[in-house]
């Protein structure tokens, strides 16, 4: 019994084919799904996505979930590389006030309070953010 529940397995399977579906984006921005190359609606491709030859509304669902997965990549690497220039920017605004007082130049109350306030808030946005300041 097992071994015919593996043939037809087996043959399903093997019978399951792919199927192509273009995101297609239309000159005034909005975007959609079709089984046809997006020239034919008058739009660009944005995105080709292979899915399972099974009903329409299953391989949008199919082709979305692999585009937000694609997408969701692409975004932690940008922001990771956003949380590295924002790093960078703190940590050279704190060298820059550190090193005001480093030359031992005279400054004013006022600007020795902002300065004061400016570093621990840049401090903390460093520890928040786990950046590395050398």
């Amino acid at each position: 019994m097992t071994k015919l529940l593996l043939a037809m397995a087996l043959f399903f399977a093997g019978q399951a084919s792919a199927a192509t579906v273009y995101l297609c984006k239309a000159y005034n921005g909005s975007t959609f799904w079709a089984q046809a190359h997006c020239n034919t609606y008058n739009a660009l491709i944005e995105r080709i996505e292979t899915v399972a030859d099974v009903p329409w509304d299953q391989q949008i669902e199919q082709a979305q979930r692999s585009r937000d997965r694609a997408v969701g990549t692409t975004n932690r690497q940008l922001s990771a590389a956003a949380t590295g220039q924002y790093c960078d920017r703190l940590a050279s605004e704190l060298y820059e006030i550190e090193s005001r007082y480093s030359k031992g130049q005279w400054q004013p109350v006022s600007v020795v309070n902002q300065d004061q306030k400016r570093t621990i808030a840049i401090r903390s946005e460093l520890s928040r953010n786990h950046c590395s300041v050398q």
